[in-house]
């Protein structure tokens, strides 16, 4: 069977990386050959990815739909992925393409497991659409309705899109906060109120936790009323935290839920499966604001080593384009 020749990243063991070359088989039927055009880097996850921080109880549960290797040892990781189909059907032939594959230069999927781009949206665009497929599911497990008051901790491309849908609800008070005021141009672009400390009198009914940083939840004691939900967007790897559950987080009787993407909240999984998830947050995305989330400095494919190598000396960074140079 003729094989075709393709390249893709590879992290070695922790903290080093390289470029592969392999083969891949032609497509069968009922599957699409894609030619990648743009990958993106998922800052927090793909971080403690590179740096061998996966816990090895989450091995199993934290790994990507088409993943190769091992956490701890060699891994193709990645999961935002615009390309172009060159052989497949009709129905997809030549079409621009959404999928969850990693950094790779070609590759054959089937046709069930793509979605295609509407001409109305940027291709880079979309590689925010698993950032907008989490915070759907943060909204889906917390339901937010009108009158809420809603704390957002951290303002990177989760905190803002999180903000962005919510703000599409009537007589929701939004409140991001982010100790970095450097972002505040940014956010007031999203029409967000925003401070880097929350208000000492300040109590919501919901708090989206998206900072990376688990010692902020007991801070976050004081701003809660009864009853209210602390839904956690945030990967925290394998760091260990000291929270303090007693006092405000008991008498109150607050709710923590965990927003882990890779299932549908159960409140709307009657309805709707994944593939319609995603497809979902692709339409969300028809918004130029949203192309202030996309880093105008790209990396290209074949330099990635050399990225990942300086990520601990990189400030955070919002969705870094990987470009593969496809015309």
């Amino acid at each position: 069977m003729k094989k075709l020749q393709t390249e893709s990243f590879w992290i070695r063991k922790k903290n080093d990386s390289y470029i592969k070359k392999h083969t891949i088989s032609l497509p069968e039927k009922n599957e699409v050959l894609i030619k990648t055009i743009y990958s993106g880097i998922s800052y927090g996850t793909e971080k403690v990815v590179y740096m061998g921080k996966v816990p090895k109880s989450q091995k199993f549960l934290m790994r990507c739909p088409y993943q190769d290797g091992e956490f701890g040892s060699n891994v193709k990781y990645g999961y935002m992925n615009v390309g172009k189909v060159i052989e497949g059907s009709k129905a997809y032939k030549g079409k621009n393409v959404y999928t969850l594959f990693p950094h790779q230069t070609l590759y054959s999927l089937k046709e069930s497991e793509v979605v295609e781009i509407p001409k109305l949206i940027p291709l880079k665009r979309c590689l925010l659409t698993a950032n907008m497929e989490t915070a759907i599911n943060a909204m889906w497990d917390t339901l937010p309705s009108c009158g809420d008051k809603v704390l957002i901790i951290g303002a990177g491309v989760v905190g803002l899109l999180m903000g962005y849908v919510l703000k599409s609800i009537i007589g929701l008070e939004v409140l991001i906060i982010d100790t970095d005021s450097s972002k505040s141009e940014l956010i007031k672009l999203f029409n967000l109120d925003f401070k880097k400390e929350i208000p000492e009198a300040y109590k919501a009914n919901i708090i989206y936790e998206c900072s990376g940083n688990s010692n902020i939840i007991n801070i976050l004691g004081k701003h809660v009323k009864d009853e209210a939900t602390i839904c956690i967007l945030s990967w925290y790897g394998n760091s260990i935290s000291k929270i303090n559950f007693g006092e405000e987080f008991l008498s109150r009787r607050i709710k923590f839920i965990f927003s882990q993407v890779s299932k549908v909240s159960h409140n709307r999984s009657k309805y709707w499966n994944n593939l319609e998830r995603r497809e979902l947050a692709i339409r969300l995305l028809n918004n130029k604001i949203l192309d202030n989330l996309i880093e105008d400095n790209m990396v290209k494919f074949e330099d990635l080593p050399k990225f990942f190598s300086k990520i601990n000396k990189n400030k955070k960074y919002y969705c870094k384009v990987v470009d593969y140079g496809v015309k």
